[in-house]
């Protein structure tokens, strides 16, 4: 990529997922600055990839798209409009939020950007840390104004080619909560099963060997289960809170549509109710111990004899 080809890039968010796609971006050609609430954080992460820190709003004077990856709809808020990160930018920027976000927040943030002549699109992810390391990130695209898709569409490709144009502005991450959502239902589903079965007395290495060649397969049979919960090492790097806040956008949704989508805040329900006797930073495979505790076992292989 020449250097009349590049569009500087700004990312806030510089952590767990934040630092890796961020790599990506900088080892693609693209010169990046980084923000982080930790500026120590942002420090280390600029020293070990040859780029530059941001010290304030005003080192976004010369950039044309602005990825976020945040918590939530609240925080991109505060980082892009009190952070003074959107007055700061230059007519004709984008921003582009991939965090996980409510639809109805990135609708309520696109004005006040267009305002100050910065453009908006939403592009959420699904992968965890590892596809955001290799670069195979699944990218739900929101946004219709297409001068704006194309203009952070090369930043996007340095960090997945699996992009999925969802509809107009909001979609992706709407798109985003309900794959989550249906995560979550599959991973209440998993475990509700394992702490059943292993009352019975069923050894749940067995019960998902099962499961896996039939009809209940779910990504956290195939993949949380034997790497996370079987081992007990509840270090998938998807944190519980995440997690529980992308399910209640889903169900919020479904309210907001007036849709009967009863089960969404049932499984909203259970995950809040072991994160509320968790700690916030706790990895979501661990709601799976507070399950156990209600029924009086732990879930682990019967030792094999020869």
């Amino acid at each position: 990529m020449s250097a009349a080809e590049r569009t500087k890039v700004g990312f806030v968010g510089l952590g767990t997922m934040g630092w890796p796609m961020s790599a990506n971006i900088a080892r693609a050609g693209f010169d990046v600055v980084g923000i982080d609430a930790d500026p120590e954080l942002a420090r280390r992460w600029a020293a070990e990839h040859g780029q530059t820190a941001a010290s304030g709003p005003e080192d976004f004077a010369d950039v044309g798209v602005v990825v976020t990856m945040l918590p939530n709809g609240a925080i991109v808020r505060q980082a892009i409009l009190d952070g003074g990160i959107a007055d700061a930018l230059p007519d004709g920027a984008v921003v582009m939020d991939m965090s996980s976000a409510e639809p109805s927040a990135t609708l309520s943030l696109a004005p006040e950007l267009e305002s100050r002549g910065v453009g908006l699109v939403d592009a959420p992810v699904s992968g965890a840390r590892p596809k955001a390391i290799d670069g195979t990130l699944t990218i739900m695209l929101g946004g219709e104004d297409e001068a704006a898709i194309d203009k952070v569409t090369p930043v996007l490709e340095t960090m997945s080619a699996n992009i999925f144009r969802t509809g107009p502005l909001g979609s992706g991450h709407a798109m985003k909560a309900l794959n989550n959502y249906v995560g979550g239902a599959g991973f209440v589903a998993a475990c509700e099963a394992l702490v059943v079965g292993t009352k019975f007395g069923l050894d749940p290495a067995v019960m998902i060997d099962i499961i896996n060649v039939s009809t209940g397969r779910n990504f956290t049979t195939q993949v949380a289960a034997p790497t996370e919960i079987l081992p007990r090492r509840f270090a998938s790097g998807f944190s519980l809170a995440l997690f529980t806040k992308d399910i209640g956008i889903a169900a919020d949704l479904a309210d907001e549509l007036d849709v009967d989508a009863p089960l969404s805040r049932l499984v909203f329900d259970r995950m809040k109710g072991a994160l509320d006797q968790l700690d916030n930073v706790v990895d979501h495979s661990m709601a799976l111990t507070i399950w156990e505790q209600a029924a009086g076992v732990t879930v682990a292989p019967h030792e094999r004899t020869s």
